[in-house]
């Protein structure tokens, strides 16, 4: 190569070093980067002849820079490309209303080029740069700071902190890397698409609304997998989803339809077809149809949005409103239009009708419902929930007046009127209650001797004093409210050798699904409104997707090598041969470490396709062995795990800590900021007090995902948690699942309960494993010893000499005590008292050691019994329940490495224990009895059915319903007396409410609480958070929060104070709680 050769290649490379690097290099920096000696750049880039383009910055180190707005390139063109620059820069001015110098320079300088050769095409192109120019006062410098420094960076791969100005003056800022520039002729402005951190996704800016673009020194690499052309493929214009394109149809007038065939408006149009009127039908799939509405409104009147129908009444309504503001077709009642919902910021004219949510509602009522059966009742209550807003008093409110208005109870008091005889009165009644609630929650029904402040349903709705809403008779049409009355059968229990049907229970059953429905579609259409989109919920993988990659994931499993993987497959293929049969009751009884989890979800799915159900809800006892299932579904899932695997339980479920009473006021938009799951997804992992506690709470929030329920598969892993005290209305509500809603019910564990002694003798409970007492026998890898009573110390030394055990005791009192007594390397604590990360962390150091053969002892409350996957050669077991015991016995020798191993179980002599409940002295006392009449192996079926019968024998009839929850439904007066308030109230399987702490645990978590601060709408945010939350008691929260260590973020979200980290948060045990007598109790997740 020769040296001129040499030196142009190097002045190349050297401007595009200089052009990646907008801060500047200096000549040493040059040469180390592109590797040649510094003299040979001294060389080139003398300081006074450097190059075109590059400058010597004396006041920045003698760095050496690109001037970025000199010419960085040298073409040709011919005439035709020079003319698709001219229309194109062209364009950019008339369409855009921000004068742009950069469009006018490179006109002028193509028409100076072309003034020797091409007189009169230069003369225009001049002519167009100064009616450019001429706009100048139309220039927006920060507009174009913004875009020439996204441009450089664009340019750079260098990331942008930018400051981004919200509509109503908020401002907010990011750091940002540009993906993509692309003009937008709607809005007569430019978008950048590309990398927005927060929340790490690909999101777009209107650039006139960046304050200020500051370049980083951050570099990024656009993915490879990012197509502009893809992204916006079905955009109208700039406008993208995530979801399905909807189809947009339209219908336009004979007058117009040549003109619509001339020009291809979108690229995924179908051909317009004439009807034989001659309009003309014009199809197209469109990302976010909402888009094309100021191009829809520039037709007028000769186009009709016939699809989608939120589309259409958007349209409808501005031509309402149209020939409201020019008087054409006046009304009588112009003076009084009735809505439904405010917006802020906007005039009466943006407002939602009244008329059009009633009738959305009852619309969006009917199609939810109709998976629970109860579609023409929730349509019913859909059409008259807001009936009470026809009153001037309510009309008033939306227009700024402070009274508070009671809208809930006028359509509970119609409902009544409008069906006064039977059958239909009975169900009237019935939506009665679902009217009254759906913003303050299902209430009791009282007597006539109630008065209206006690808010039971007779004193509201024959006390109340109501202001006239008789308007709604005018724009309702009453026709639209017949119905059929549905039928249901009555759930049945038994008890020893009595049996009893429960119908008032089945019918409150079946008014909480009415209820479930009438909130969730006025939920859903009040955020469509809100948000002025077509609604995205429910675009999910279809259970046939689901079921094809969870296939492929478990053929790693088609050829097992060792006896105990084949075991387990031979489990999965029982499972799977009879996933065909007819949804019900279903079994699944295999010992611990025998793969029940893929094996329940391999029949689920299969099962879910075969009988075409909706769903599959997987309950879990506690909220630490969550994360880990989910995982494992999410792997199962492949591509589809991440958006279709729900997490749902006390962490998550931030709705408890807040009023949930009638969000109206001035504006609706509160309620969208009140973040809530449906479960309107394919899989949900959640827990037994998430799951039993929604089906039986009255408010709106929890009681919103039950409709859901119907017609999927729900899966209860460790059945045998079920709570005693609560397990005759568990059983109810399991039994009116099965029966009245196609619900399918798998029972998990291994040591099944004896809960078919509950049910009457025609209810079948098919059994899904493969010869139940054999595979128990297979699995038997475990000797159980009774030690007796044993001292701490006693228990310590024990501890300390194994090198590899494993301790589980019943408080979190105690673990942490004997934790603090363990010695030498390799010693951990497990409690719920870590935030899920850090108990991932722990659990997979705990993991490596045990593989590794390297010392370990763990200490830890009974979060290790259920689902948690390690293998100990040696256990130890606080006296418990024998499922406890076995629980803690599936965490010995799991795998089947050694002949056999050894768990002992033992008395604990504690001063960390001061009281016991009974029921757990109760099944202390029952286990201590099998383990002595089974000494040889008190694991069998034969030792778990025993030790349930005995422990159920010494119970009495309310012992399985401690807080009389079926009292509340049952009370046989013949009426549908029924007390929904008292009865969520007493329903917590938890007695001491608890409060999630999130946790500063890490970086992520930290920048997750910082988003949450700001942003409106929190439940994704949320959703992460929980991987850093910890459930404590509301008296040790008051503990900490008067310590000061609780920031609490909204008035709704508490956060441990990043400052008390160091003193609260224990990087080996995890919160730390102020000193109490606790200790007494064992906690459930």
């Amino acid at each position: 190569m020769s040296h001129a050769k040499e030196k142009a290649t190097r002045l190349l490379q050297i401007e595009r070093l200089l052009w990646a690097h907008p801060e500047g290099l200096t000549r040493a920096e040059i040469a180390r980067r592109i590797h040649v000696h510094r003299a040979t750049i001294t060389k080139y880039l003398d300081k006074d002849q450097l190059p075109p383009g590059i400058y010597e910055d004396d006041l920045d180190g003698n760095k050496l820079k690109l001037d970025r707005s000199s010419d960085l390139t040298r073409a040709s063109f011919n005439l035709h490309e020079i003319m698709a620059i001219h229309l194109a820069t062209r364009l950019l001015a008339t369409r855009t209303d921000k004068q742009n110098p950069h469009a006018a320079s490179a006109l002028r300088k193509l028409g100076a080029a072309l003034q020797r050769l091409d007189h009169n095409v230069s003369r225009h192109l001049l002519r167009s740069a100064d009616v450019m120019d001429e706009d100048a006062a139309y220039r927006d410098p920060v507009y174009l700071e913004a875009l020439q420094a996204l441009t450089e960076a664009w340019a750079a791969g260098r990331k942008v902190q930018v400051s981004h100005q919200m509509p109503d003056g908020k401002v907010f800022d990011y750091k940002f890397a540009p993906y993509f520039i692309e003009p937008y002729a709607v809005g007569q402005t430019a978008h950048v698409i590309g990398l927005r951190e927060p929340p790490g996704k690909v999101r777009t800016f209107k650039i006139e609304r960046l304050r200020s673009v500051e370049i980083l020194r951050e570099e990024y690499t656009i993915p490879d997998d990012f197509d502009p052309a893809t992204l916006l493929r079905s955009a109208w214009g700039i406008w993208y989803s995530e979801a399905e394109p909807v189809e947009v149809v339209l219908r336009f007038h004979p007058s117009v339809a040549h003109r619509v065939q001339e020009t291809r408006w979108h690229r995924h149009e179908a051909s317009p077809q004439i009807q034989s009127d001659g309009h003309l039908l014009w199809r197209a799939m469109i990302a976010e149809p909402q888009e094309m509405l100021p191009w829809i409104r520039g037709w007028g009147a000769d186009v009709e949005v016939l699809t989608p129908a939120w589309l259409r009444q958007e349209i409808a309504r501005e031509a309402r409103r149209l020939g409201e503001l020019y008087a054409v077709s006046p009304s009588p009642n112009r003076c009084m239009q009735y809505y439904a919902h405010s917006k802020e910021g906007t005039n009466e004219a943006e407002w939602q009708r009244l008329k059009d949510h009633l009738v959305a509602s009852g619309d969006l009522a009917f199609a939810l419902g109709r998976d629970a059966g109860v579609s023409h009742l929730a349509k019913v209550a859909g059409l008259l929930h807001d009936i009470g807003k026809y009153s001037q008093a309510f009309q008033d409110r939306l227009r700024g007046s402070k009274r508070l208005v009671d809208h809930a109870t006028a359509g509970a008091r119609e409902v009544m009127t409008l069906f006064p005889d039977p059958p239909h009165r009975h169900f009237a009644e019935l939506i009665s209650y679902c009217i009254a609630g759906h913003h303050s929650g299902l209430p009791d029904y009282g007597s006539m001797g109630d008065t209206e402040i006690e808010g039971t349903l007779l004193a509201r709705r024959e006390k109340k004093k109501l202001e006239d809403y008789g308007a709604y008779r005018s724009e309702i049409e009453l026709a639209a409210l017949e119905f059929q009355p549905p039928r249901i059968k009555s759930s049945r229990l038994r008890f020893g050798d009595r049996q009893r049907a429960y119908d008032g229970f089945s019918i409150s059953f079946l008014t909480r699904m009415v209820f479930s429905v009438l909130v969730d579609a006025d939920w859903l259409e009040t955020e469509r409104f809100m948000l002025g989109e077509a609604n995205s919920r429910g675009k999910h993988a279809t259970l046939e997707a689901l079921a094809y990659e969870f296939e492929q994931y478990m053929k790693r499993f088609a050829n097992p090598q060792s006896a105990i993987n084949r075991k387990r497959t031979e489990t999965l293929h029982a499972c799977l041969a009879k996933a065909n049969q007819e949804a019900g009751f279903f079994t699944l009884t295999v010992p611990t470490g025998g793969a029940k989890t893929l094996a329940s979800m391999a029949f689920a799915l299969k099962h879910a396709v075969a009988r075409e159900l909706k769903r599959i809800i997987y309950v879990i006892p506690f909220t630490s062995i969550i994360e880990q299932n989910a995982a494992v579904f999410r792997e199962a899932f492949g591509s589809l795990g991440q958006e279709n695997v729900l997490e749902h339980h006390a962490n998550l479920d931030w709705e408890q800590l807040r009023q949930d009473g009638d969000q109206e006021g001035v504006s609706a938009y509160e309620k969208l900021k009140l973040a809530a799951e449906n479960w309107d997804v394919p899989i949900v992992v959640t827990t037994n007090v998430q799951f039993f506690e929604s089906l039986f709470a009255s408010r709106k929030s929890r009681s919103r995902k039950l409709h859901n329920i119907a017609k999927s598969v729900v899966i209860f892993d460790e059945v045998q948690m079920l709570p005693r005290e609560f397990l005759r209305p568990c059983l109810l509500a399991m039994s009116d699942l099965v029966h009245n809603y196609g619900v399918s019910i798998v029972l998990s564990t291994a040591t099944q309960p004896a809960l078919q002694d509950f049910f009457p003798s025609g209810v079948t409970f098919t059994e899904l494993a493969p010869d139940p007492p054999a595979l128990f026998d297979f699995y038997r890898r475990v000797r159980v010893t009774n030690l007796g009573k044993l001292t701490d110390e006693a228990l310590l030394a024990r501890l300390n000499e194994h090198p590899q055990v494993l301790c589980i005791v019943n408080t979190r009192r105690h673990a942490k005590g004997l934790f603090d007594g363990l010695t030498g390397e390799g010693s951990f604590h497990l409690s719920t008292l870590m935030c899920p990360t850090h108990r991932k962390a722990t659990l997979a150091e705990i993991r490596a050691r045990l593989e590794n053969d390297q010392p370990c002892r763990v200490v830890s409350t009974q979060v290790m019994e259920a689902g948690i996957d390690v293998d100990f050669p040696v256990g130890y077991r606080a006296m418990a329940g024998l499922d406890s015991i076995i629980q803690a016995a599936g965490r010995v020798n799991r795998e089947n490495r050694r002949p056999s191993g050894d768990i002992f179980v033992f008395e604990p002599q504690t001063e960390f224990i001061r009281r016991t409940p009974t029921f757990v002295e109760q099944t202390a006392a029952v286990a201590r009895a099998i383990l002595r009449d089974f000494a040889d192996d008190p694991t069998t079926i034969a030792a778990i059915r025993a030790y349930y019968q005995q422990l159920y024998a010494l119970q009495d009839e309310k012992a399985f319903d401690v807080r009389q929850i079926l009292n509340c439904f049952d009370k046989g007066t013949k009426t549908l007396d029924f007390d929904f308030k008292t009865a969520a109230e007493n329903f917590k399987l938890i007695d001491d409410n608890t409060i999630a702490v999130i946790i500063p645990y890490n970086e992520e978590a930290k920048q997750l609480l910082n988003t949450l601060k700001y942003t409106p709408y929190p439940s994704a945010v949320l959703r992460k958070l929980q991987l850093f939350s910890v459930n404590i008691y509301e008296r040790e929260f008051a503990a900490l929060q008067s310590q000061g260590a609780i920031q609490t973020i909204h008035e709704r979200y508490h956060a441990l104070d990043e400052r008390w980290m160091s003193t609260a948060y224990h990087f080996r045990t995890g919160l730390v709680l102020p000193q109490s007598n606790g200790g007494e109790a064992v906690f459930f997740d």
